[in-house]
């Protein structure tokens, strides 16, 4: 599928939110299935339903940022933020659920919240 053709059905897709913070103390786990994230995440990208995502840093007094896990040159994290385009709120939890952020425990399932936004100027 070419990429406006992808790009056009991507936008009448409703945007949906993730907003996963970490368990406690799983810094090293998180970088171990790291890779594993960031290629689910490209697979996101060429199907065209990944939008925009980050880790979240923690804040600035944090132990997190001198975890003895934590590579140097690595900043620290406490959770991801990802944006999808996808047709239903239950495909974005499922996307969320397949992540092997959230099936190797690291992402927190108590205080995990997904959400759709409204719709804006460019969106049909």
């Amino acid at each position: 599928m070419s990429s406006p053709t992808r790009q056009v059905l991507r936008k009448k897709n409703p945007l949906f939110y993730a907003f996963c913070p970490d368990y406690p103390d799983v810094m090293k786990r998180r970088l171990e299935v790291r890779p594993a994230h960031f290629a689910r995440v490209e697979e996101d990208k060429k199907a065209g339903i990944f939008e925009f995502g980050r880790g979240m840093l923690p804040p600035p007094s944090s132990p997190l940022h001198t975890h003895p896990a934590l590579p140097e040159g690595v900043q620290a994290m406490s959770g991801s933020i990802m944006f999808f385009r996808l047709p239903t709120l239950e495909d974005a939890w499922k996307r969320v659920k397949e992540d092997v952020y959230w099936t190797e425990g690291i992402w927190d399932k108590e205080k995990t919240v997904v959400g759709e936004f409204i719709k804006g100027p460019g969106d049909e």
